[in-house]
């Protein structure tokens, strides 16, 4: 079977179950095999993704940013061995950190997205790009500069202060002239949350169905994760990056080369399938997405999505098996669900084995039965679920939205003797009554 056939059949099972939404684009050796968008871009008007829909990315954002330090860099503006205290001279520690350690996360300072009240309050306030450093600037260090890895978008701010004094634009005209323009990325460009942005989806969680994403004030994020884009444009800055359009050779490879823990500049290179892949992940405000960069193969997998449960980077991972035309298990499919009337049997707390601190709960709402359960940062989701297949030994169970499954099996006299989760990862575990 040719991969696009194979992608093809994967892409259908998934589309038919519900379990993507957003923008995908998948290319091999320059030729794209797919691109399409899945779900809707906006659910209060009905409006659906398409290939042209644009997303906020995230901290794919951070990927442009260390692009615009090198550029600076091979122009003499600055040396990314240079301290950032000759460009902030007010910063402590200034003297110490470097922008190469800013570059790959070895700064030591603190993540100012993981402060306590960082989700629950901050992120919703609108700051100055000085008022963000500020909140930061004068906390111990987390270890001395360059000694480890700690990813943290504190650095990227600070390299967005120093981009802008020393290019003397701000962060979203440096963007567009240096590398959008350039390139014929017409449709990326930094979100403010101010100016109208044709054909941005709007972000979501889920709670028994679509609901808004918490909101973000984007007047901070910049270079750390303020950046839309397309799947289409995201691919345009795909094949510049194999060429020295925008940078030299030279200071390409130093830029994809990994500092600590496979993490470079604005890129992760761990391997993926036992394959160098340079990737990263990005998520905001029920935005979600990842960037899958197999070089050595010219493989290619972009995925944006607007529904933040998406489980985008796991996804990917299934994709990439299909091109690679590796084993990969399809979800069992939402044929029209059984006649399941015993909910109460199966409602109730249950505790995983091994992890008792994860709560499966199960309940019932108008005879229909809904599981919730926590997911990335320890956030709650509630899905419907659709029982598929139901006998006197086992009744089967498939989660909306996310490919889970619950399996329920009974004793010769109708008891719940044992039951079994398996996760969106294809991770199965026993689960049992916290009585």
């Amino acid at each position: 079977m040719r991969t696009k056939e194979r992608i093809g059949k994967w892409i259908k099972r998934y589309e038919e179950n519900g379990y993507i939404n957003g923008s995908i684009l998948i290319a091999s050796k320059g030729n794209i095999l797919l691109n399409k968008g899945f779900g809707m871009a906006n659910w209060e008007h009905a409006v659906p993704n398409k290939p042209a829909t644009k997303f906020r990315i995230g901290s794919l954002t951070k990927a442009f940013t260390s692009m615009g330090i090198y550029q600076l860099h091979g122009e003499g503006k600055l040396n990314i061995d240079d301290c950032v205290g000759k460009y902030l001279p007010d910063f402590p520690h200034g003297d110490k950190i470097t922008i190469y350690h800013c570059l790959t996360s070895t700064t030591g300072i603190p993540n100012y997205t993981g402060f306590p009240d960082f989700w629950s309050k901050t992120m919703r306030l609108p700051m100055t790009l000085n008022q963000l450093i500020d909140s930061f600037k004068h906390l111990e260090l987390n270890f001395e500069p360059g000694s480890k890895f700690e990813y943290s978008s504190s650095g990227y701010a600070l390299l967005t202060a120093i981009l802008e004094k020393v290019s003397a634009m701000s962060f979203a005209e440096y963007i567009q002239a240096k590398i959008c323009l350039p390139l014929g990325m017409k449709n990326t460009g930094c979100d403010n949350g101010i100016d109208i942005v044709p054909d941005l989806a709007s972000g979501y969680s889920f709670w028994e169905k679509p609901i808004h994403a918490a909101y973000a004030d984007l007047s901070f994020p910049l270079g750390a994760y303020g950046i839309y884009s397309t799947t289409e444009d995201l691919f345009l800055w795909d094949q510049a990056l194999k060429s020295s359009q925008l940078l030299n050779e030279e200071l390409m490879e130093k830029m994809f080369t990994p500092n600590f823990s496979s993490y470079a500049s604005g890129w992760a290179v761990p391997d993926i399938l036992g394959r160098k892949c340079m990737h990263h992940f990005g998520d905001i405000s029920g935005f979600c997405s990842n960037f899958f960069r197999f070089v050595d193969e010219e493989v290619t997998l972009i995925f944006l999505s607007n529904m933040n449960v998406t489980p985008v980077t796991h996804l990917m991972q299934e994709m990439a098996k299909v091109v690679f035309d590796e084993k990969v298990s399809l979800p069992l499919p939402v044929v029209q669900p059984i006649n399941f009337t015993n909910t109460e049997l199966i409602t109730g707390k249950y505790k995983i084995e091994d992890d008792e601190s994860k709560i499966l709960d199960i309940t019932s709402k108008n005879g229909e039965a809904y599981l919730t359960v926590s997911k990335t940062y320890g956030i709650l989701y509630k899905f419907k679920l659709f029982p598929v297949s139901h006998d006197a030994s086992k009744t089967t169970f498939l989660t909306e939205m996310v490919n889970e499954q619950l399996s329920f099996y009974y004793s010769s006299s109708g008891e719940i003797e044992s039951v079994e989760y398996k996760d969106f990862h294809g991770n199965k575990y026993i689960v049992y009554k916290d009585l």
